[in-house]
């Protein structure tokens, strides 16, 4: 065998690479999960992802389909494949959970067409995220009234006692970001937090619930008394490695804790999407767009 000078030390190096047939096994399976994610991900499909959250409280079970970070991208025409898996998995509500717009452009009519179909299955509540309030505070937006306008309950730094399947729960939606915690968003959670209902949270920027965003400096509803919180923002990472989750989110450094999946932190339930869309010009790695199902089971 033939060996070129300088590419391996001494004879033994080939002698170990020839022995280790479950290393180089787990490499080429590695290398293969990486490319089948970044085919999937620019083929128009999601997954859905279906967690279950426990409760003592008296809610019965009640089933949640969150939708979050789509940035304007579409599922078949009109959304009619995302709309069709929603369908199928027959919500008791909806929770939108920001980001459905890009901040760099005025296009909204997309996300109230979405809205206005989704009504029709589900009740939706929204929450804003970073793109929409950038989106407003640039292009002047009427993005707030048009999603009430269709019957949107739009949860801006306010909450609803919403009865479903006979039991009450309180639904909120915190609309300020970490960096950005306003007195209007600490009045708030504090009102919020108050309620002896079941309370969920939605909350675009799971930094809040972090310990290692900005080194826990905006970790502020760690320890509140939230029964469960949905959030979105970090796209899983972008890039995500086989075993080991996501690569990087800015501000929470490599391989943060909260970029997808289901997480106790505290007293709460934190459910993190992956998110359906892209707000950047670089595709996802091993991280397919997400469709995020929650079961609630509580005391009946």
């Amino acid at each position: 065998m033939a060996v070129s000078s300088g590419k391996y030390k001494n004879m033994n190096e080939i002698l170990f690479l020839s022995q280790q047939p479950e290393l180089i096994r787990k490499f080429l399976y590695e290398i293969m999960v990486l490319f089948s994610g970044l085919i999937l991900s620019g083929t128009g499909k999601f997954s859905v992802t279906n967690y279950q959250i426990i409760t003592d409280k008296p809610v019965g079970h009640i089933r949640i389909v969150q939708i979050s970070d789509l940035h304007l991208r579409e599922f078949g025409e009109k959304n009619a494949d995302l709309i069709e898996a929603v369908r199928k998995t027959g919500p008791d509500l909806i929770a939108v959970t920001g980001d459905m717009v890009n901040k760099w452009a005025p296009s909204y009519g997309a996300v109230i067409e979405l809205c206005r179909d989704l009504q029709e299955i589900a009740p939706v509540y929204y929450v804003l995220g970073n793109h929409e309030l950038d989106q407003i505070k640039q292009f002047g937006t009427q993005i707030k009234p048009d999603l009430r306008n269709i019957g949107v309950n739009l949860l801006d730094n306010e909450s609803v006692t919403a009865e479903v399947n006979g039991r009450r729960i309180d639904i909120g939606g915190l609309t300020d970001v970490p960096n950005a915690y306003s007195k209007k968003g600490k009045e708030f959670i504090t009102r919020f937090t108050q309620s002896e209902n079941f309370k969920l949270l939605l909350v675009h920027d799971p930094g809040y619930f972090d310990a290692g965003y900005k080194k826990g400096k905006r970790a502020y509803l760690i320890g509140k008394d939230i029964d469960a919180a949905l959030c979105g923002h970090r796209h899983g990472g972008i890039y995500r490695l086989p075993g080991a989750g996501a690569l990087y989110v800015p501000g929470a450094g490599f391989f943060p804790k909260l970029s997808d999946s289901i997480t106790r932190v505290g007293n709460t339930d934190v459910v993190v999407s992956r998110g359906l869309g892209d707000s950047k010009r670089f595709p996802r790695l091993n991280n397919p767009p997400e469709l995020v199902v929650v079961d609630i089971a509580g005391k009946r």
